[in-house]
């Protein structure tokens, strides 16, 4: 039997449980659930109990997987342009339609990528960060779709272009990252 927990976390691409708690007491719970192998994780969220819905489901984007190797193998065909979208299909090494990508934008800088399932269920959102527009970091970060960070990346910035360049640093751990939530 699975146990339900208070909150989760991501660490290493992985959820993790905070504080198990009873589910028929609880306003809100979740259960991690996976195969004995963990090749496939999902998070439940349930209300006294009652099933709500699936949160992160890795069938659908294994968050483990994204790495630089595996990510070069995917295809990007941009579906649509406007003066601040643009929404791609992306495509896996197989050929296989595997997500969609709406990435928003403000005066020319990417500061909001929205990742869905072929079927149109939001599975994350990438948010960047810039200095240059009165951020903390340069880089991005990665959240679930409760919100919850999974993966920060820090970046250095071109001083021509302003774009990302160098990698500086690749933080997985969900608990050590200070960063929160911006609204834009």
């Amino acid at each position: 039997m699975f146990k339900h927990f208070r909150d989760y976390y991501w660490k290493d691409g992985k959820p993790c449980g905070l504080d198990v708690v009873d589910p028929a007491g609880a306003p809100q719970s979740y259960k991690i659930v996976s195969d004995p192998y963990f090749k496939w994780i999902s998070v439940e969220r349930y209300h006294y109990l009652k099933f709500d819905q699936t949160v992160y489901d890795s069938l659908q984007l294994n968050f483990r997987r994204l790495t630089e190797t595996e990510q070069t193998a995917w295809q990007r065909e941009i579906l649509s342009e406007g003066e601040d979208q643009v929404t791609a299909l992306l495509r896996n090494q197989d050929d296989r339609a595997i997500l969609f990508e709406t990435m928003y934008f403000e005066a020319e800088k990417c500061r909001k990528c929205v990742t869905t399932s072929i079927q149109g269920l939001l599975i994350c959102t990438h948010r960047m960060f810039y200095r240059s527009c009165q951020d903390t970091f340069d880089g991005v970060i990665l959240y679930d779709r409760e919100e919850k960070i999974v993966m920060t990346k820090s970046y250095s910035c071109d001083p021509e272009t302003g774009e990302f360049a160098t990698l500086l640093n690749e933080e997985w751990d969900g608990t050590a990252l200070s960063h929160t939530p911006l609204s834009h």
